[in-house]
């Protein structure tokens, strides 16, 4: 599935890669990038923060990275806006 939108103010991309069965469900993380990896941290400390989007299977994929949590919680509102429906 592939959420495609003329304009959005606060990102740059217009594409975004979801699930084939995307439940609808997005998950956000704050993260911290370390030499050897990317690691889950607590919102206050993170660098950025990545979106995942959970398929039927309950696993996670990731869409997108924002500089900011609401930026983040921005995107996960218009995707969901794009696809109101659950598919699980």
């Amino acid at each position: 599935m592939i959420a495609r939108v003329k304009t959005l103010p606060s990102q740059r991309r217009t594409t975004w890669l979801l699930p084939e069965t995307w439940t609808g469900n997005l998950w956000i993380r704050g993260c911290i990038e370390t030499p050897d990896s990317v690691t889950e941290a607590d919102d206050s400390e993170a660098e950025f923060f990545g979106i995942y989007a959970q398929d039927a299977e309950g696993l996670h994929m990731w869409v997108e990275d924002c500089d900011t949590r609401e930026q983040a919680d921005d995107l996960a509102k218009h995707l969901k806006s794009l696809f109101p429906l659950s598919f699980a």
